[in-house]
Order: C-alpha cells, then structure tokens, then sequence
C-alpha cells in the first residue's frame, strides 16, 4: 500500500474542514425527509387502501349483490307458487267435471238396466200366464198322425226354449243392474272426492294469494334494507378505489360502477365507456339492480280472480287447440275437414319439427317489448295478470312459453315447474334452438326459451318487457326441455 505523507495531510486539511462545514446544515435537512417519508398518514391519506382491505370491501360488495340475487329468485318462487296453485285448482275442476260425467253415464245406465228389467219381467209375466191359462198340452192324446205328433212335439221344444230365453234375459238384466248401480255408486264417491279436492285446491289458491300479499310486504322491506347495504358496500369500495388510484384523493372523481351479475358481458364493446352512477341513480323510475316485488293485493274477492283467470284459462285451451288443427292442416297431416282434438303434444313427426320449432320461436320473438305482467298471458296473447298485474296487460314467464308454443297445438299450463315436467328432458349441455330453459329447484322460479348462440327470449320480471337475453347459468337446472323433436 502507497503510504501517505504527513505532510500531504497536512496540506489537506483546510479542504476537509471546509467540507465539513459545507455538509453540517445539510444533515438536519436530510434527516426530515426521511422522517416525512416514513410518517403513516403524509404519504397517501388512505387507511382503508391497502389490498388486504380492497379485497374485504369488494367482498362485501360481492356478498350484498349474493343476497339480492338469492331474495329475487325468492320472489320469482312466490309467484310461480301462486301459479301452481291456480293450475292446481284448474286440473282438480277438470278432474271433478270429468268424474261427474262419469257420474252421468253411470245413472243413465242404471236407468237403462231398469227399463231392461221391466221389459224382460214382463215379458216372463206374460208368458207364464199364457202358460198357466192354457195348461198343459193334450195334442199327442188327440194327434191325428205321426205328423201331428211331430208338430207338436216341436211346438213344445220352441215354448221350452223360449220361457229358458225369457227367465235368462230376465237374470241378465237384473244382473247387469246391479252392475250398473255398483259403478254409479263407485262414480259417486270419486266425483265426491274430485269436487273436495277442487275445494281444498281452490282454498290453497286463496291462501297462496293471501299468503303471497304478506310475504311480498315483508320482501319489500328486505329489498329495501339489503339495496341500502349494498349500495353503502359499493360507496366504500368506490372511495377506498379513488384514495389508492394515481392521483387519487378527496378531490378525485367517482369511479365508474363495475357491472355485477351473470347478464354482464365483460367482452361487449362500450361496456368501459359505461357513464358513471352513483349509487342508487337511474334514468328510470326504478333500479333495475334491485328485484322487484309485486303487489299480490288483489281486489275484491280472490274466489272471483281465480274464477276469472281460470275462465280465460278454458278458453286458451281451445284457442291452443284451434291453433292445433290450422297448423296440422298446413303441413298436410291432416285434412281440412277431418274432426281432430288439435292438441299436438308429443304428436309433431321430427320431419315437421324444425319448421314447427322456428314457428314457435317467431311466435315468441314478435312479443318483444310486451310488459311483464305477473300471471298474463294466454294462448291468445298478453292479458291482464293477477296482483299487480292486474292492470298490465302482459306476460310473465310462464304465459310467453305458453303462448309461444301454443301456436303449433302445444298445450302447456301455466306454471313453470308443471312445464318441466312435460316433454322430453335434456342434459343442458346438448340444449339447441327452441329448447326451453328452467331456473330454481324442479324448475319452479323462471322459464325461457333457447334462441341459440347463447342467447335466451325470455319475460324476465316485474318492470321489465320481453326481450332477448344472454344465457344465465346461475340457478338453472340440469336439463332443459325439448317439447319438438327434429
């Protein structure tokens, strides 16, 4: 190692005291900013921004819209509840006036084994009679011949044979009046038992309005309360988001609201160029992010509503078998002429089924923009629905399938869980064009029809038209149902 003179230190020394005064009012200068740079608070006003936090608010956000979501499929349920209820009443009337004619036709019956009785009973008076003034026969004494003994001989074999025929027809008619009587009785207690089923089916409809009159006040109320925690959830996120942005703050502006839910397309062009809401602020008069809770109080008496959406019920079937006959004739299958039902369910050959399944789908699709009327619709078109949808004419789920399909004959009730049941399921997976989709447990909550491409026509709720929809995969069930083979 070079050594170092000590008289080259002693040179240096004036230029190392001079840096050292130079550097002394420096250090304190220093020594603030690492102490600024270090205080919590001074750098970035935000406690709420760190990502542990972040993560918590969109959390919450996340389980609000959950609650929501789980609260709408509540009320689809209710309503559809209110639908079976009717369709429950519906087919206990239709097994009631079934089992009365059965009724009908049993006592003409028993009349008719009566009057048989008669005419056999006096036909065996009238014979022994005969037999007991005439007395026995003396001919062969006073026969002639053997011809004459012949004649008579036979004469008395032919009275034989009938007084047997006589006494038989008489067992036989007597017997067959027991018969008669025994199925009229048997009649009897199953219209019995039909018209107390209809009874206790139209008490459940009443109750079912009753009910759901209650249950949607309540669920009004949730859907207030859980719309306040979760648009407070997303004023918290939206605040802790502006503090840890670039050039975040107090002054920063709102962040535009992500869209949430299975409907939103993040792919679709325009959705980042979304304007910015706050929450709770829409163009319309309600929030199209909150579901929407009909009114089930009905007016006046619910026996004289069910009587009446039955009433219109009767006459879909008949439209939808009108419908039938038309659509039969134009493929062929059936003569103008030719006396059929019109109900095709199960009966459209797959040769048809595809012109048949594009029917049903522009059938379908020319309602687009109709109302959503909770109970509306019929084979017919769009009519007025029970509760608040008493004044709207319209559709709801189940009426737009309905009256879609109604169009080739197919007869369908309007409840979605009794749609489900018809038809032929399939793995939803394999769904094509003009299957139709079911949403909630045995598809008891929402209907649709498949358009394919991923894409859905559907009267999706209250407040809402008709329209085209993307496939929503929350809460579908397994199977979709193809009611058109082809």
């Amino acid at each position: 190692m070079r050594r170092i003179r000590r008289g080259s230190l002693s040179r240096l020394a004036p230029s190392l005291r001079l840096a050292a005064k130079l550097a002394r009012p420096l250090a304190p200068a220093g020594l603030s900013v690492v102490v600024l740079l270090g205080t919590p608070g001074l750098a970035a006003a935000d406690p709420g921004a760190a990502p542990d936090t972040l993560a918590a608010l969109i959390a919450d956000v996340a389980n609000a819209d959950q609650r929501l979501q789980d609260l709408s499929a509540a009320i689809r349920t209710e309503q559809e509840s209110v639908n079976k209820a009717l369709v429950d009443v519906e087919t206990a009337r239709d097994n009631a006036a079934a089992a009365q004619h059965d009724v009908e036709v049993s006592q003409q019956g028993v009349k008719d084994a009566t009057a048989a009785i008669n005419a056999a009973q006096r036909r065996f008076d009238s014979f022994a009679a005969a037999t007991y003034i005439n007395g026995p026969s003396d001919s062969y004494l006073t026969a002639a011949g053997p011809d004459d003994m012949i004649a008579t001989a036979t004469a008395g074999r032919a009275l034989a044979v009938s007084s047997q025929r006589v006494m038989d027809n008489l067992q036989r008619a007597r017997t067959e009046q027991v018969n008669k009587e025994s199925a009229a009785r048997l009649a009897k207690q199953k219209a019995d038992k039909a018209a107390a089923d209809a009874q206790s089916s139209q008490d459940a409809a009443v109750a079912a309005l009753t009910n759901a009159h209650r249950k949607f006040a309540e669920q009004q109320q949730e859907v207030h309360r859980l719309g306040a925690e979760r648009d407070a959830a997303r004023a918290r996120l939206d605040a802790a988001r502006n503090w840890s942005a670039p050039g975040g703050g107090p002054g920063a502006g709102p962040r535009a609201a992500s869209p949430t839910g299975d409907r939103w397309d993040p792919g679709a062009q325009g959705a980042a160029a979304a304007p910015a809401r706050n929450p709770g602020q829409w163009d319309g008069v309600w929030d199209p992010t909150l579901p929407m809770v009909p009114s089930a109080n009905v007016p006046g008496d619910p026996i004289a509503v069910i009587n009446t959406v039955l009433g219109i019920s009767a006459t879909s079937s008949q439209v939808t078998a009108n419908m039938g006959r038309k659509f039969l004739q134009s493929v062929g299958l059936i003569k103008p002429d030719a006396p059929d039902p019109g109900i095709t369910n199960g009966r459209i050959p797959r040769v048809y089924g595809r012109q048949a399944s594009e029917y049903v789908i522009r059938r379908g699709m020319s309602q687009i923009g109709v109302p959503y009327s909770w109970g509306g619709g019929n084979a017919a078109g769009p009519s007025n629905g029970i509760g608040s949808g008493s004044g709207t004419v319209g559709f709801d789920c189940s009426g737009l399938v309905l009256y879609s399909f109604a169009g080739v004959g197919i007869k369908l009730p309007h409840y979605s869980g009794s749609q489900y049941n018809l038809g032929r399921k399939i793995p939803s997976a394999q769904m094509r064009r003009g299957d139709v989709i079911f949403y909630g447990p045995g598809g008891s909550q929402h209907v649709t029809i498949y358009l394919g491409q991923g894409q859905m026509l559907e009267a999706p709720d209250v407040g809402q038209t008709v329209k085209v929809s993307p496939v929503r995969t929350s809460g579908m069930t397994p199977y979709v149902v193809r009611y058109i083979e082809y």
